[in-house]
């Protein structure tokens, strides 16, 4: 029975172009974080669109640098450590600053919905690693 690679599969160096896309979602969620006017005012009908909001951009930001990392080829579990911990780290200090930007306010049930959504981020992708590398060990060796 073949060990599980202690790197992701696809990619070929550290390129720092490889976390372009991980750079731009950081940069969205930053600009909606710190604009005057509350992103998800205007959908006052739907319960909890802020919440939502988090869970998907922080859901989103997981999965991008989970993908990046691996792109890059930087072992397993610094991949999953990061795609953690960045998260988390930055949206907590994300509801922190925008207590310095009124009408913007630190909640944190936010930073909540930014945990929530990184857990799903990174278990998404551990899904599709999991079903790619068994893909990969099911093709025939040359």
């Amino acid at each position: 029975m073949a060990s599980k690679p202690l790197i992701c599969t696809s990619g070929t160096r550290k390129r720092w172009w490889h976390f372009l896309p991980s750079l731009l979602v950081l940069i969205g969620i930053t600009y909606m974080s710190l604009i005057k006017e509350v992103p998800f005012a205007v959908m006052g009908d739907i319960p909890l669109a802020d919440k939502w909001g988090h869970m998907v951009a922080y859901m989103l930001l997981a999965i991008c640098l989970a993908g990046d990392g691996c792109r890059a080829r930087i072992s397993v579990r610094a991949i999953y450590t990061v795609a953690v911990l960045l998260p988390l780290i930055y949206g907590g200090l994300m509801e922190w600053i925008q207590y310095y930007f009124p009408p913007r306010m630190c909640e944190w049930l936010d930073w909540l919905a930014d945990a929530i959504g990184t857990a799903a981020g990174v278990g998404l992708f551990a899904v599709y690693h999991l079903l790619n590398s068994r893909k990969a060990e099911q093709l025939p060796q040359p």
